[in-house]
């Protein structure tokens, strides 16, 4: 577990050391500091008491006088004194000493080894502390050489114990201590009011940083400091202003990107020199028919169309503009056009960019529009061959029977009327196409159009052996419609229906109201659709039986019609068949 302090942590570590170190330091020289100069006022009024000793010595001390007298002198001079004192020949025999019976004096060891002793004869007067053997303590020697007329020298020597010293120490020790602890705490809490006052502003900075840093670029300081952390938080919410001005032009450039390119209709694909996608609009996944999503990946690994790779690369390679049709393989399938420029060195690491048009409607179109010329050629060629021939037969002597004359003019009169079905078909188509034709909505009423309609193909019916049945519902139905294409619709598909129904066979035709709209159905039981044709059987020419289809006198462009008239009325047609059970067509109409 890695131990981690905080800034203001950092702060009062600092000053607790820093004061810590300094008050210790100073304890320690103080304490030295004033042990030497207890030790020096000790010695100089030692000093002093030795001239007080030296004057009484001159007029009580004998050289002859024995230890027992020399004794009791020394414990005299201690007791007026209040020191140790003892008297020591020249030679370290000690003769007298205040702290020693006299008896034990000639079992003392002999002192001229003594530090204080041996400064004295050599300097007249010496000092030294050390560990009393006597005596048991520290003690503080001050020795002194007594040189009197017409007497041997003798060494005096006074010892005060430091045990005062130490207990003036002590007591100056726990002064210091006091004081230590009293610094502390107050350079502590003088610290942490300093660190709370610094770190507070620095922790709402780092409050506001991470807010920033998750997307909530409103986040600022507010409230800055006096001192440097406060121009530290003015600059970073300019900073957080200029940010988040900028990341606002970034988005909505980027909106403004995505909102036109989800708009376009043509895809746009962007891979750098990696061919790596950097971009796909929503156009190019539905032409592609790409299932993942592409952007981050190769493009080879997510699109499968080799024409465009194939471009790509060679747009790369050329550095020209590179345009191209395919095809994709579905479903559904689509032919598209491409045109892909290869971008600068400086621009996407020189990366490509492709834009795909779909084309597969004007494919279509031109398909269609070649169907519909080869389909109005063939239709326009049977009967004008028929009434070609016809009308060289006549001329080459048919005339001349009027058996013959009368077949062939029947004939070209029929080859006639299919031509005029044929081209009125093909103006109503066009017209429902471009759209010219005017809409006159009014009021119908269901039963009144099956009447209508079962009126005028109630013959057709009867001459083939069809059973016709009209079904409505029992409340009067009615609804807005454009009366007369809407009977021109039902009409071609009952037309239909009869022609396409073996005798024996039934026709319905009913009317009915389904939520939001009406549902007109011609429902027969011949030969029905199979399900290859369904999606084909609304175009132009398009037959399922082209031989029974111009038996029966057919133009192929009656469903196509109906389709037509139904969609302008905002309608649309459905249909269900299946081979030899009959089909059911079906006008939807809004209701």
């Amino acid at each position: 577990m890695n131990f981690r302090l905080s800034f203001q942590g950092w702060i009062l570590t600092g000053c607790f050391l820093v004061v810590l170190c300094t008050l210790v330091f100073v304890a320690v020289i103080l304490q030295g500091s004033l042990r030497n100069q207890l030790v020096q006022h000790i010695q100089a009024n030692l000093s002093q008491e030795l001239s007080l000793v030296e004057a009484v010595m001159k007029d009580r001390w004998r050289p002859e006088a024995s230890l027992a007298e020399n004794d009791k002198l020394a414990d005299q001079i201690g007791r007026r004194l209040n020191l140790r004192v003892t008297l020591i020949r020249l030679n370290g025999e000690v003769i007298g000493d205040s702290h020693v019976a006299p008896e034990a004096l000639e079992r003392l060891e002999n002192h001229a080894g003594r530090p204080e002793v041996q400064a004295a004869m050599q300097n007249g007067q010496g000092a030294s502390i050390r560990r009393s053997t006597t005596v048991g303590a520290d003690l503080l020697y001050m020795a002194d050489v007594l040189r009197l007329p017409e007497r041997p020298p003798l060494v005096v020597r006074l010892a005060l114990p430091l045990s005062e010293v130490d207990q003036t120490l002590a007591h100056t020790r726990r002064l210091i201590f006091g004081a230590v602890l009293l610094g502390l705490v107050l350079s502590f809490g003088v610290a942490y009011l300093v660190a709370r006052r610094i770190s507070r502003p620095v922790k709402e900075l780092t409050k506001t940083a991470a807010s920033i840093a998750g997307g909530d670029l409103s986040r600022r300081l507010i409230r800055y400091p006096s001192h440097e952390v406060g121009d530290l938080g003015r600059a970073f919410d300019r900073m957080a202003d200029s940010l988040q001005q900028q990341i606002t032009a970034v988005t909505s450039a980027r909106d403004r990107l995505e909102a036109v390119l989800r708009g376009m209709v043509e895809g746009v694909l962007l891979v750098d020199r990696d061919n790596h996608v950097l971009l796909a609009n929503q156009a190019l996944k539905r032409m592609l028919n790409l299932s993942v999503e592409p952007v981050g990946q190769v493009a080879s690994d997510c699109i499968r169309n080799a024409d465009l790779l194939s471009a790509i690369n060679q747009a790369r390679q050329e550095k020209h503009l590179v345009t191209s049709q395919m095809r994709t393989l579905g479903p559904p399938k689509r032919y598209l056009e491409v045109s892909v420029a290869s971008l600068d060195d400086n621009e996407l690491g020189a990366g490509c960019v492709a834009v795909l048009h779909d084309i597969t409607e004007r494919k279509r179109t031109e398909e269609v529009r070649r169907d519909f010329v080869a389909n109005v050629s063939h239709e326009l060629r049977t009967p004008l061959a028929a009434i070609r021939g016809s009308v060289e037969t006549l001329l080459d002597g048919a005339l001349d029977s009027p058996e013959d004359a009368r077949h062939f003019a029947e004939m070209i009169a029929r080859q006639v009327v299919r031509l005029q079905c044929l081209v009125q078909d093909l103006m109503d188509l066009a017209a429902l196409e471009s759209g010219s034709l005017d809409i006159q909505m009014e009021e119908v009423s269901a039963k009144d159009l099956c009447e209508s309609l079962m009126g005028i193909v109630e013959d057709m019916a009867g001459l083939r052996g069809i059973d016709l049945d009209c079904r409505l519902p029992e409340e009067g139905l009615r609804f807005k419609a454009d009366r007369r294409k809407l009977e021109q619709a039902a009409l071609n598909l009952l037309d239909n229906a009869i022609k396409y129904t073996d005798p024996g066979g039934k026709v319905t035709l009913s009317v009915e109201k389904e939520p939001g709209r009406v549902v007109i159905e011609v429902k027969d039981t011949g030969v029905g659709i199979a399900a290859e044709h369904l999606p084909r059987i609304f175009e132009r020419f398009y037959r399922v039986d082209k031989n029974r289809s111009r038996e029966m006198g057919g133009t192929g462009l009656g469903l196509s019609i109906v389709k037509h008239l139904t969609q302008t009325q905002g309608g649309q047609v459905e249909v269900q068949s299946q081979p030899g059970k009959g089909s059911s067509f079906r006008l939807l109409l809004p209701a």
